[in-house]
């Protein structure tokens, strides 16, 4: 399995990646447009992304993401209250799930698995 976490703070980065670096392929972004250059050169099977970030919104990210790699999951993380404007993103697929930070590790390993399965 390959993952692509999103994140403008470092420490969120290294955090996740010393987490499920056993688990996984992990390749980190500390921008949007790392991010989708990532994409452009390898399969990624589970995108996870910051939804505050300096470029675009973890949510526009996501959109672009599922436009073009429509077959990845999509995970947004916040710690943002669950929106409106969350719930129609949803509705539309530009992500399978949200998740609020501090991320919960047993959470996003189910996430990481029922991707799987």
């Amino acid at each position: 399995m390959s993952i692509l976490y999103v994140d403008h703070e470092i420490n969120n980065l290294n955090s996740f990646k010393a987490t499920f670096r056993r688990d996984a392929m992990i390749y980190l972004a500390k921008s949007t447009e790392e991010g989708l250059k990532i994409l452009d050169e390898h399969k990624i099977d589970v995108i996870f992304a910051d939804h505050q970030m300096p470029e675009m919104t973890g949510l526009e990210f996501l959109k672009l993401a599922s436009d073009q790699y429509p077959s990845s999951m999509r995970v947004l993380l916040t710690g943002n209250a669950y929106t409106d404007e969350f719930r129609w993103a949803a509705g539309k697929g530009y992500f399978h799930s949200y998740v609020n930070k501090p991320w919960d590790e047993q959470q996003l390993r189910r996430l990481m698995v029922s991707h799987l399965q």
